[in-house]
Formats: C-alpha cells, structure tokens, sequence
C-alpha cells in the first residue's frame, strides 16, 4: 500500500515548512546538465519537494550576511524534514534519499555533456531543486534563473526527498510572472543577466567571491585584474572575506531577488521567522 499524500504533505508542513508539492520522478524538468532523479535511484517513482520562504527582514537587511545566515538556517529545517520523512518512508519499506538543500555539489572541469574543457570550474547540484520544484507545481523559473513562487517571488530554501513511493503528483503551473519585467537584469551589478540568458560565470565569480572582474582571457585585461586584487588584499578584504567563506558560507549578492516584484508573503510555518 503506498503512503498517504495527504498525511506526508501535512507532515511536512508541521515541521515548519510553507510549501511541498509532488512530481513524477520519471517525468520531471531537466536541467543542465540534466539530472533525473533516476541517476539517483533507478526506481525512482515521486519527488517531494519543498520549500521554505525566507525572512523577508534579513531580505532587506543592508547587510547581506544576514540574509546568508537565514539561507543557512532555512537550509537546516529542510534538511532536517528531509531526513524525517525519509527515514518514515523507509520504516514503511520504500527506499527513499533525502537531497540536500545546500551542499554537496558536483564539480565539473569539462563540460559532462560535451568534453570540452571548461574556462571556470562549474558546480551543479545531484538534483536541480528548482526544477523539481516547478515540475511539482511550487512555482516558475524566472528571468534570474531562479525558482519564482507566487506566495514568496524567489525568495524561498528549496529540499527534496527522491523516493521509490508510488505518489499522486502535481501540476506544473503556467504562471507567466515575468512578463515584461526585466527588474532583475537591471539590478545585476556585472551584466549576468542579459535579454533573458543568465551567464554563470559572471554570476559565480561575483556571487561566490565579491570580485566584480572575471579572470581575463586577452592579456590586455590582466593589469586591470592584477590591481583589483592587490586592492583587496591590501584593505585584508580579500583574507577576511575568504575567511568568512569558509566558516559561515557567505554569499555577497543578492540583487536580482531583491529587485524582483513578485511574492512578498513571509514564510508563515517557518519557526525561524517571526
């Protein structure tokens, strides 16, 4: 007899979680490189996903590490509700691998689909939780490439549970809420986000570690790269920062979740948010 959906989804929601939704595992939005969740389990049948609004006051906060330690902490209570209805699923005889809202990811030093190598290092997930989360109705991706919701825009943690339970799924929703709004591309501060393309690269380098130049491909541009970092390093930004780095995985922009209209609601099971 397979679980309840009823019974798990309200489950979840008790451990303070806002929203969780179902998607088929066999038929689920890929990203790239794709990752089914049947590269994970092979009998693999449901996905849950989840998702955790953010604190909208740590949102606005002019201090983004703030917001960085509210991301961790959302990331936590989903972790944790992962592992609590894995392991419940489990009980019940049915495989089931809860996905991490944060890390691990996978490194990549050449493009998996291709072979060619690559400029910069990419990381991606086991399991593109925004696109499990749009195939299993919690939302849209949006020009910023990221998951849009209706109740928080893109400000929200996203947890997933890959199980070989046999669930009812939901929708994916046509929601249409980027129409001709470009807010995001404008806030970029390195041009990421461009005519609806998201350059990675651009977005990592700024996002991951502050510096507003990519390491230069013409030796031209190298002096202007060279003196960016001697700047750095010598107000110790560049030591304190990388610091901060490694203890409390701070991330220096979120601009095109702040500029973006849509949502606004205030993740209301999140015992974290008041």
């Amino acid at each position: 007899m397979e679980p309840d959906v009823a019974s798990i989804k309200e489950f979840v929601s008790s451990e303070g979680i806002d929203m969780v939704g179902i998607a088929d595992a066999r038929n689920i939005m890929l990203s790239y490189p794709p990752r089914p969740p049947v590269d994970l389990m092979p009998n693999a049948r449901s996905v849950i996903v989840m998702a955790v609004g953010h604190s909208r006051g740590a949102v606005e906060s002019p201090y983004l590490k703030l917001w960085t330690r509210n991301k961790m902490e959302t990331s936590r209570l989903l972790d944790r509700t992962a592992e609590k209805v894995a392991r419940m699923l489990e009980r019940q005889g049915i495989l089931s691998l809860p996905i991490s809202a944060d890390k691990p990811v996978e490194m990549f030093k050449r493009d998996p689909v291709t072979g060619r190598k690559l400029r910069f290092t990419r990381v991606a997930g086991h399991l593109s939780l925004k696109h499990a989360a749009a195939s299993a109705g919690l939302g849209e991706i949006g020009r910023s490439n990221l998951l849009l919701s209706e109740e928080f825009g893109p400000h929200q943690r996203l947890g997933a549970i890959v199980t070989e339970a046999e669930l009812d799924t939901d929708e994916p929703k046509v929601l249409d809420l980027c129409k001709d709004c470009s807010k995001c591309e404008e806030a970029c501060p390195v041009g990421a986000l461009r005519g609806g393309s998201h350059d990675v690269d651009r977005c990592f380098n700024y996002w991951a570690y502050g510096l507003e130049l990519l390491r230069p491909v013409n030796p031209v541009r190298w002096p202007a790269f060279l003196v960016m970092l001697m700047r750095e390093a010598r107000s110790r930004a560049l030591f304190v920062e990388v610091s901060q780095n490694y203890i409390t995985d701070v991330d220096y922009c979120i601009e095109c979740m702040k500029a973006c209209p849509v949502g606004g609601a205030i993740g209301k099971n999140n015992p974290w948010t008041v």
